[in-house]
């Protein structure tokens, strides 16, 4: 039984930037329909504009998530206007846009090292307390982090299902002509959209970057189970990734705790790839 309330509770805590990473991609592919690897990059520079502010500009590490994760959105909305959109207005196909941003990833990725370098940076966590629930230790910024995560992932998800723009944006992505038929501006939502994903990425990045170290690959190293995870809960969905994003949390600590963490990432792996045949399976 400790094991199990162990698993749950690490695993949800360290799951916590999986989850706003995995909602934020899953948004755009379900808007546009198209893997985006530069949305790991998002996580990147979401990290830096918390050390930036953090650390350059003397800000409380509370404060400063406030301007990096819009500066983290501004960024997504960036790359909408200037790169995908253009592509996707040209007739650019979604197999091409993914290698686009691929491109577009190192592009910014190397764009980082060459402004700031490849060093680790650091940022100046806040007094931190130390508590013991149900037994697991865990410590004041791991548990408001978990409540900031919580908080955003809910009303995104109250969002996108129960109002007005939730209905517009998935209108818009299930029947792109209908919608524009309705009224509804696709302009107007996508970059709202984008903005949205880029600043979930953005908080994805500053709480793996407070609880490790934040470096210009971090997002890629985090991009490819964000891909895993809102592919298992089923691209598109926000519930799903939600769910998946916990569950491989839970996983991995679990296995972690027996063994060594590259097993769970092979456990991870292998329940990705016995997902996907299983699907494959009955779609035959």
């Amino acid at each position: 039984m400790s094991f199990a309330v162990d698993s749950l509770f690490i695993g949800i805590l360290q799951a916590s930037p999986l989850i706003l990473a995995a909602i934020g991609f899953t948004l755009i592919y379900y808007l546009n329909g198209f893997i985006n690897f530069a949305y790991g990059e998002g996580i990147t520079f979401g990290a830096y504009f918390a050390s930036l502010f953090n650390v350059a500009f003397g800000l409380s590490f509370y404060i400063s998530i406030v301007p990096a994760a819009i500066l983290s959105g501004l960024l997504s909305v960036a790359t909408y206007l200037f790169v995908f959109r253009p592509a996707m207005q040209r007739g650019i196909k979604p197999s091409e846009l993914i290698i686009l941003s691929v491109g577009l990833s190192f592009v910014l990725r190397y764009g980082l090292i060459l402004l700031v370098g490849a060093e680790n940076v650091y940022m100046d966590e806040p007094p931190i307390e130390f508590f013991n629930l149900i037994g697991v230790g865990a410590t004041s910024l791991q548990l408001i982090a978990l409540i900031l995560v919580a908080a955003f992932a809910f009303n995104l998800y109250w969002i996108i299902y129960h109002t007005g723009f939730g209905e517009k944006v998935r209108g818009l992505a299930d029947n792109p002509e209908l919608a524009r038929v309705c009224g509804i501006n696709p302009h107007e939502v996508s970059v709202k959209v984008w903005f949205v994903a880029g600043a979930a990425a953005g908080l994805a990045g500053i709480f793996q970057g407070v609880f490790a170290l934040v470096n210009p690959l971090m997002g890629w190293n985090l991009i490819l189970i964000t891909v895993m995870v809102s592919i298992i809960g089923g691209v598109g969905s926000v519930r799903g990734a939600l769910i998946a994003a916990v569950v491989a949390g839970v996983l991995t600590a679990a296995i972690t705790l027996l063994t060594k963490p590259l097993y769970a990432e092979v456990a991870l792996l292998a329940a990705f790839i016995l997902i996907l045949w299983r699907r494959g399976a009955r779609v035959v």
